[in-house]
């Protein structure tokens, strides 16, 4: 009997608060967790032994395509969720001199050298022990077979190429914002 009544409340208290109302409709984008709200800075050709662009920026996060030579990479500002500047190279030389100026720029730098899975949503860690759940998310290339591309300056990215450097800038941020919570740059102490 009292399982009975048990079932009838929450029966009825279910039916009080599962009234008329509005649904919420979830559409599936395909893109990552937390994307770009605001339009990011246009793309620029890396100039061999140029510094980087002057900004507030508290991250570096770079994909490199050894294969081919190239690099993609975009300075975010973690603390406001912005991203300061995108820059490309196309040339093993250039690349390389560029990679050394990142070093050397004072901030935590992420370099992907391999294809990455963008998770759709925020994943929790599974617990230790147990196995990971599977994740859906987009790929991101880090290499793409586009050999030959023209020299500085290129025009912008259109196509495929447009939306692979959307996915990275996305994944830029989502990084930055998650190294931003473990580590920062220790502020400088000179006036």
């Amino acid at each position: 009997m009292r399982k009975l009544l048990l079932l009838v409340g929450f029966g009825l208290l279910g039916g009080f608060s599962c009234g008329t109302g509005t649904d919420t409709v979830v559409e599936e984008t395909g893109s990552t967790q937390s994307p770009v709200v605001t339009s990011p800075p246009a793309i620029q050709d890396y100039i061999a032994g140029a510094p980087l662009p002057t900004g507030p920026f508290t991250h570096l996060v770079v994909a490199y395509c050894k294969s081919l030579g190239d690099f993609m990479a975009v300075g975010v500002n973690a603390s406001s969720g912005t991203v300061v500047f995108r820059l490309r190279a196309n040339d093993p030389t250039t690349t390389s001199r560029f990679l050394s100026v990142a070093y050397g720029a004072g901030v935590p730098v992420t370099v992907y050298t391999a294809n990455v899975l963008v998770p759709d949503e925020e994943v929790e860690p599974s617990a230790p022990g147990l196995p990971d759940l599977p994740i859906t998310g987009v790929i991101f290339p880090v290499c793409t077979s586009e050999v030959g591309d023209p020299l500085p300056p290129r025009p912008p990215p259109t196509g495929d190429e447009e939306s692979r450097w959307l996915i990275f800038t996305d994944l830029a941020i989502d990084t930055s914002r998650v190294l931003h919570r473990v580590a920062r740059p220790v502020p400088s102490t000179t006036p």
